[in-house]
């Protein structure tokens, strides 16, 4: 379980996020939504101190820690359990797709050669990208760097995996592999999935659970279909109006 407690992150006199409080279950796969500048991402980073929120508190499983007085030891530990895939992909351009995979497994986990290069290959196969294991970023479409991304965060083993957007940058057509991709990985694997995104048929047909966030705050959460088919808020309802015909095909 993640559970968030009055989140706080300004930028000098813009608030960011006012004090966020929300749980997302163990294993469950929860969507975030709303519009650009609504703090949806830094909300995202902060979980896992890309950037550190002003105050409140984050809880995963066991462990507490409070964002204002985090240590490094704490904060390693909370990375420990988390993995994240980036709107921009984030390889590591001099490596293949095999050793972007490994990379985290022989820094972070501490793997050999051998382990890290095995478990690499299995998790390739999982995104369906076995064949391009020796490609190198630059050879590989949007869609499949993306996929790789997602096996390079499955590999870890994390408790939670943040996805920030991760179709954001990829032409239309290359959307679809990867949030086929997800909807795999979200059946397969047992751990948290905590997703940024503006693609609502995905929320609809695969998550557990949707935030709606404006203005540093959450506006409203629930199921996905209920949320889609009658919100409750009327922002909500103003929000998903531009996207339910189009995206999640109701009428």
């Amino acid at each position: 379980m993640i559970a968030l407690k009055n989140i706080q992150k300004s930028y000098g006199d813009n608030q960011v996020l006012r004090g966020i409080d929300c749980t997302i279950p163990t294993g469950s796969v929860t969507v975030i939504i709303g519009p650009s500048g609504s703090g949806k991402t830094t909300l995202l980073r902060g979980i896992n101190f890309l950037e550190r929120a002003d105050k409140g508190e984050i809880i995963l499983d066991d462990m507490q820690v409070d964002v204002e007085k985090a240590t490094k030891k704490e904060i390693h530990a909370l990375r420990q359990r988390t993995a994240m895939v980036f709107q921009s992909y984030n390889l590591f351009q001099n490596k293949t797709a095999l050793e972007n995979i490994m990379e985290g497994l022989v820094v972070v986990k501490k793997l050999t050669q051998a382990q890290a290069k095995e478990k690499a290959e299995v998790y390739l196969e999982k995104v369906g990208l076995v064949e391009k294991g020796s490609f190198y970023p630059t050879q590989l479409s949007g869609g499949q760097q993306q996929r790789i991304g997602i096996a390079r965060a499955l590999a870890l083993d994390p408790k939670v995996i943040l996805f920030d957007e991760p179709t954001s940058a990829l032409d239309p057509e290359l959307v679809g592999e990867v949030l086929d991709t997800m909807k795999r990985a979200a059946e397969e694997v047992k751990c948290t999935m905590l997703v940024v995104t503006h693609e609502i048929a995905f929320a609809r047909d695969v998550a557990d659970q949707m935030i709606f966030m404006e203005g540093g705050n959450i506006v409203e959460e629930g199921r996905p279909r209920e949320m889609i088919q009658a919100p409750q808020e009327e922002r909500t309802r103003k929000f998903l109006s531009r996207f339910t015909l189009q995206q999640a095909g109701i009428c």
